[in-house]
């Protein structure tokens, strides 16, 4: 009964994120951040997630991180203005210019995946919150890189736990073990990172026909995270959260995430938040690669565990760069990211 009271719920709550116009949200001068001459950036119509009460998480793939000299300039002041307890980023390739960019962040601390072998994870989170007592902040418990001692290398036997590594394209997911407090009330988590398999198509094939197959290597991520919640946190709070490259049909019965988004063989474990914006026009998905020749696809999701289903506050969505940064879709590619967030906040 719970189950299915969320569920009729966050059909009407999960929504594509957009303020209501997108006037005034240009910086003064997008060329030109924080030159010193008072033409600083600003995004003035950047959204404020943070709020009384309130987990905010903010997913995103910034694009081969940087992507230009003033990649860290642009996203001090968004991720400042958005004010989210968590960011978890994928896709860093210069770890240092993380490090730099959280040190321009006095409120947030970060924690680097150490295991993969290219395109990193970044997980920054508010440690401190001086703008709001209620509004809460994160604990950084542990680290766990799921996976990571297993070969990266195919060995066509169709056992996806011997080779996770390989399934997960060099990447172990990064399981990050957190608690939200607003001092009044505690919340125990766990966020867990992704940045599946790129390409191919969206046609199941077991891995002994096609021992390369992309789209296996996604199928075989997804079941494993199904069973590692089943056999080891399925009495916890698990957001599982990043790309995971659904290439071609855009539904939650692509194999790709089919086994953790689609009720009939999820065993009932997790719910996308997201999965309103299937239903929404392809301007509005994750993904959009401005200046690539692939159609949108929405590759970016955020899902949560059973335990979480009751929480009617919980909404999710996309958040639309075009209105938040008042820039155009090959500015934001030249110096963010082909991808937009994916984003959920929740009152625990």
């Amino acid at each position: 009964m719970k189950i299915k009271n969320f569920f009729s719920i966050l059909l009407f709550t999960v929504f594509v994120f957009s303020c209501s116009s997108g006037s005034g949200g240009s910086p003064t001068d997008p060329t030109d951040p924080g030159d010193g001459g008072g033409n600083e950036i600003t995004f003035s119509s950047a959204t404020n997630f943070d709020a009384p009460n309130q987990l905010e998480i903010i997913s995103w793939n910034i694009q081969t991180f940087p992507q230009s000299s003033k990649t860290n300039d642009y996203l001090e002041v968004l991720l400042t203005n958005w004010n989210a307890d968590v960011y978890f980023f994928q896709e860093i390739q210069n770890k240092n210019q993380l490090i730099a960019l959280a040190n321009e962040l006095p409120e947030y601390s970060l924690v680097l995946s150490s295991t993969t072998q290219n395109m990193h994870f970044g997980l920054l989170y508010k440690s401190t919150n001086s703008d709001c007592s209620s509004c809460g902040t994160i604990t950084f418990n542990s680290k766990n890189e799921l996976w990571s001692n297993t070969p990266n290398s195919n060995d066509g036997d169709m056992d996806y736990a011997n080779n996770a590594t390989y399934q997960f394209a060099s990447r172990p997911p990064m399981e990050n073990y957190l608690t939200w407090s607003n001092g009044s009330k505690t919340f125990d988590f766990y966020l867990i990172g992704v940045h599946y398999k790129c390409c191919g198509n969206d046609q199941y094939e077991n891995e002994k026909d096609n021992p390369g197959s992309e789209i296996f290597r996604r199928y075989a991520a997804s079941s494993l995270l199904k069973d590692y919640y089943a056999n080891n946190r399925q009495q916890a709070n698990v957001f599982i959260a990043g790309d995971f490259n659904n290439v071609g049909n855009q539904s939650i019965a692509n194999p790709a995430i089919a086994p953790l988004s689609d009720p009939s063989i999820n065993d009932g474990y997790f719910k996308l938040i997201d999965e309103a914006v299937f239903q929404q026009q392809a301007t509005k998905y994750s993904w959009q690669g401005w200046r690539n020749r692939y159609d949108p696809a929405h590759l970016d999701h955020i899902f949560i565990s059973e335990s979480m289903f009751s929480y009617e506050s919980a909404t999710g969505g996309v958040v639309d760069m075009l209105t938040e940064t008042g820039l155009t879709g090959n500015e934001i590619d030249d110096v963010l990211s082909d991808h937009q967030p994916i984003f959920i906040r929740m009152i625990p």
